[in-house]
């Protein structure tokens, strides 16, 4: 059963990133490692905490080989509670299914506000321009679609009625579909926002600005929290020495961005320059901004109005890996 389902998820359009794990060295012994799948949705600086975590050896640090795996949310969600992967980094995702009674929970946040930018063709001068554009999002219900929605409305948009919201997917395919004309705006993430800007494009909003939420973090099921917490605080301890990392050592994660991005130097630098502050530094899940998820989805009548966020948020690994780490 299990194969059947990894062959329907790959033709879905997930791409697995294989993990080579060194040999010991001579006269000591090789660690038991745990194997472990954990979904990304894009390739992109909002992933960039577990790739710092897998492209620095941090996963293999405490005890686990991780490997990567990008596929779109809802297929992500999908895997997770077939048990054909362990975790997702999919904060909004695993928020909105547990409000909804799905047995999931939040664990711990690498992004406490969102960093997208608002891209758009040459004629759009500021955001009162869009009405009637088509705007290029990774997908429809994931954070990215939530804070473009958000955002809108601070300009007084309505975004169901005023403009068109087009899911495209990855966002190197956003970028590619927005520098052939076929949408107005695109809403994306460093490397592409400052890519645009560096060609010349506007950038009329930054959603960081607007909103605050978690933006990214790590979510398992409930049976996962109650019979493997060993491993949860393995992976937990590995993203949060990643987190330390990118704050600590500018220059070590710029290497990061440039060789998992593709990019040169200077790019690479420029996207850690200008995404750097919105990283967590504890992995806690910050309630209040979970409570302004949770309110968007009962102002949409989706979930009940008695949901709280310490219904979907489990706190207390992140605080027995801190604790273990050193705080």
């Amino acid at each position: 059963m299990k194969t059947k389902l990894l062959a329907f998820y790959f033709t879905l359009g997930f791409t697995a990133t294989l993990l080579i794990v060194p040999a010991s060295s001579p006269g000591q012994e090789k660690p038991a490692l745990e194997r472990v799948r954990i979904a990304v949705a894009t390739s992109s600086m909002a992933f960039l905490v577990p790739f710092v975590a897998k492209d620095r050896g941090l996963y293999l640090k405490n005890g686990a080989e991780v490997e990567l795996i990008q596929m779109r949310p809802n297929v992500a969600m999908a895997a997770l509670l077939s048990g054909d992967i362990d975790y997702v980094e999919l904060i909004g995702s695993i928020i909105r299914s547990a409000a909804k009674g799905i047995p999931v929970r939040a664990v711990s946040t690498s992004i406490k506000a969102p960093f997208f930018s608002f891209v758009a063709q040459s004629k759009y001068k500021s955001m009162k321009d869009l009405t009637r554009a088509t705007i290029g999002l990774a997908s429809i219900g994931g954070t990215n679609y939530i804070n473009t929605r958000l955002t809108l409305r601070h300009f007084g948009f309505d975004p169901d009625k005023d403009v068109k919201l087009l899911a495209i997917g990855d966002e190197k395919l956003m970028y590619d579909a927005f520098k052939i004309g076929r949408v107005d705006c695109i809403v994306v993430a460093p490397p592409y926002s400052v890519l645009a800007k560096r060609e010349g494009y506007p950038l009329l909003a930054h959603t960081a600005q607007y909103v605050t939420m978690p933006f990214s973090g790590l979510g398992t099921t409930i049976e996962r929290i109650k019979n493997n917490r060993g491993q949860i605080k393995k992976i937990l301890k590995s993203e949060i020495e990643a987190l330390r990392f990118i704050q600590s050592n500018a220059a070590g994660t710029t290497d990061v961005i440039r060789k998992r991005f593709n990019m040169d130097e200077k790019l690479a630098r420029e996207s850690y320059d200008v995404s750097v502050d919105a990283f967590s530094r504890d992995g806690r899940v910050p309630l209040d901004g979970v409570d302004i998820l949770l309110q968007i989805e009962k102002d949409a009548k989706q979930i009940l109005p008695t949901v709280t966020p310490q219904m979907v948020v489990e706190p207390s690994l992140a605080e027995e890996a801190l604790k273990e780490l050193g705080r």
